[in-house]
């Protein structure tokens, strides 16, 4: 059974804080990045490796975990490898 939740967490003030513990997470791809996630799930068919590529920081996992999370909706069977790279700048 769906229930509707997005007008009860619309807003901070719509909502005892202490229920959002226990809301229903909605995952969306917003409608300016529908052509990206078609790109990268017509990529994935036909791919047996995947290699996230982003920053090492709390970002970079997050948009890495969503990239595999939308390639492996199109193929399961992908290989992800994560690339691990840091920076040495001189100061």
């Amino acid at each position: 059974m769906y229930q509707d939740f997005s007008s009860t967490f619309k807003s901070w003030n719509g909502c005892d804080p202490f229920s959002l513990f226990e809301a229903p997470i909605e995952v969306t791809v917003a409608v300016d990045k529908k052509d990206i996630e078609k790109n990268l799930q017509q990529e994935a068919r036909r791919a047996q490796t995947l290699v996230i590529w982003t920053d090492c920081d709390r970002e970079g996992e997050h948009i890495g975990y969503e990239v595999v999370t939308v390639c492996r909706r199109a193929n399961a069977r992908i290989t992800v490898k994560r690339a691990r790279f840091s920076a040495i700048i001189a100061q």
